[in-house]
């Protein structure tokens, strides 16, 4: 498909429980928009309460859902920030389901959606890591790398940066090795590994954290596919 898709007149923009929540557009005003020449995004939010949050990043040509090209996390409670990555020229559907963080239900109503059109990318987008629910709620914030595989270039110094609240040891998991990060101040842990030995494609580098004060019991936050 390569025009514009059909889609019903209250598909675009806020819904009810965007109001509700508090929550407001704080990058992208307009719910339909082009992207040239870039093969990602952040849209960003800000949130007037604590929110937690499903996402759908539908290509439109293969009704696809692009679950490894959406990154979703936040340095605050404040507001929540969502990279989109796209792998392909066209049409794109961005749905955003939310909730309020202290509701126990687990079913986000649609909040937010939007269309994009994507043109003139020159490659496609690399799939983001899988975050797990700790990484979120803890308000964990990667900052790079924002993407790892195997043709990554310069893998024998590959950067690792984040802010990993209340952990006392933050660490790659790779196969059957351990790298520590050095903490570098209230919360941000940085690191400089040599990964080239595991490039193999579907290699899994986890980013772990201990937040027991023995720092022997590790958490998954984070993981790479190479």
């Amino acid at each position: 498909m390569t025009g514009r898709p059909e889609v019903p007149s209250c598909f675009l923009g806020s819904k009810p429980n965007f109001v509700e929540l508090k929550l407001e557009r704080d990058s992208h005003q307009e719910s339909e928009f082009t992207v040239d020449g870039q093969n990602n995004i952040v849209i960003t939010f800000k949130a007037g309460v604590p929110i937690k949050v499903v996402t759908q990043l539908i290509q439109v040509a293969t009704e696809t859902d692009l679950v490894d090209y959406v990154l979703t996390q936040r340095k605050n409670k404040g507001s929540v920030s969502f990279y989109l990555g796209f792998p392909a020229n066209g049409w794109y559907k961005f749905l955003v389901f939310a909730l309020d963080e202290t509701d126990p239900g687990d079913s986000c109503p649609n909040v937010f959606n939007y269309l994009i059109n994507v043109q003139n990318i020159k490659k496609p987008a690399r799939p983001y890591p899988r975050v797990y629910t700790k990484f979120y709620t803890d308000c964990a914030f990667l900052y790079q790398p924002l993407v790892l595989h195997s043709e990554s270039k310069n893998l024998d110094k590959v950067h690792f940066e984040a802010t990993v609240p209340g952990a006392y040891k933050v660490a790659l998991h790779v196969v059957d090795e351990w790298f520590l990060m050095t903490k570098m101040g209230e919360d941000k842990w940085d690191g400089v590994f040599n990964l080239s030995k595991f490039k193999k494609p579907g290699t899994k580098v986890q980013v772990m954290a201990a937040f027991d004060p023995e720092g022997t019991i590790y958490s998954a936050l984070l993981d790479y596919i190479m």
